[in-house]
């Protein structure tokens, strides 16, 4: 599947759909390769729920305003790995050209390489594994997203491009 030329990447970018297992894949696949892990839900709820005195986050509470601050601290995250030598993966959906290009200039501003893992799994699949979730996200986003959806390639900038469909089968 070419995970050993993305294993030597200095940044791992994982996307896909709400749902389509991406958590679950970074277990397995990285957890034990020395590569530190930089979720954007996980910061999103770490600051909602310090600056809220520890009441729990849940997907109706997400807030464009506060993910400009969200965005800030993940790019800083990602920049002190990086100046320490320290290789990433870097979680979030990355469906669009647009969410994918500042991962893209970060690499290219710090000489690093980069690849991406897409977990193109199917929306019907990814809307049942987010309603078993307990702060699942509204369908209504999910499906728009897939509606969306734009399939990254190597032509944006990437090292390499992996496409998985069944994240239980590689």
């Amino acid at each position: 599947m070419g995970m050993d030329k993305l294993h030597n990447c200095n940044i791992v970018l994982l996307g896909g759909l709400y749902g389509s297992g991406k958590t679950e894949f970074a277990i397995k696949y990285f957890r034990s390769r020395s590569r530190y892990r930089v979720s954007r839900s996980e910061i999103r709820k770490l600051v909602y729920e310090m600056t809220n005195f520890g009441k729990k986050w849940t997907a109706d509470m997400f807030s464009e305003e506060d993910d400009v601050l969200v965005k800030h601290i993940e790019r800083k995250i990602v920049e002190h790995y990086l100046q320490n030598k320290r290789k990433l993966l870097v979680i979030n959906t990355f469906t669009s050209v647009e969410s994918r290009k500042r991962f893209i200039q970060i690499a290219k501003d710090m000489n690093k390489s980069l690849g991406i893992i897409f977990l193109d799994v199917p929306v019907e699949i990814c809307l049942q594994n987010n309603e078993a979730k307990s702060a699942g996200i509204p369908a209504y986003v999910v499906q728009n997203l897939s509606n969306k959806k734009v399939l990254p390639s190597n032509n944006e900038g990437f090292s390499e491009v992996i496409f998985v469909n069944d994240p239980n089968s590689v």
